[in-house]
Order: C-alpha cells, then structure tokens, then sequence
C-alpha cells in the first residue's frame, strides 16, 4: 500500500492511466471501450474522466472511495486495458494516486 506521510487518512484515492492510441485505430477503440462500460462498472469506482489531451493522447481519471478499492480493482483493470493493447501506440501504466482535492463547483 502506498504511503501517505503528509496526511494521516486517504480519503479518495484514483488510478490515472496515461493512454496514447494509433491514429488509425482510434474510432475502433472508442466503440470497444464503449461496448466494455458494464464491466467497468463492476470495478467499483464512483467516477471516470477522460482527458483528450491532443495527438491520440488520453488521460483516465477513475475515483474510488479508498485505496483498498482501487488496489482491489486492479487485475479487472489490467484485464481491460488488455482488450485494448493492440490499438495502443504504448501499454497504458494505471498509477494509483491520492485525491487530495475533489470540489464540485455550481
């Protein structure tokens, strides 16, 4: 489990996966990824974000209520991301990460 000196309790914690996919294969795994949205449900996470970050390049943000859940969810999350393997210019890393601010605003 990761450490956390600076705060005594995690209380939100995600997995952010860089994802870079090949120009040409990117409508394909947009559909794929849209077809799997019932498992990911099944992770446990309480929110996703997809970040387009230009050039193919993507940012997942999945929220979960606590470190436990998200290392829990971890060999689902690889299994899925394997679906995908073959439309992406590099393997896709899952880092898990505190959260240390989560504002909703209006």
């Amino acid at each position: 489990m990761r450490e956390f000196p600076h705060r005594r309790e995690v209380n939100i914690y995600c997995s952010v996966i860089d994802i870079e996919i090949q120009p040409e294969r990117f409508e394909q795994a947009k559909a794929q990824a849209n077809a799997m949205i019932p498992e990911y449900q099944e992770l446990g996470y309480k929110q996703h974000i997809l970040v387009d970050k230009g050039n193919d390049s993507f940012t997942v943000i999945a929220i979960y209520l606590s470190q436990a859940k998200q290392e829990e969810a971890t060999p689902k999350a690889q299994e899925l991301l394997g679906r995908l393997a073959e439309m992406m210019k590099t393997p896709p890393e899952r880092k898990g990460a505190e959260n240390i601010l989560n504002k909703v605003y209006g």
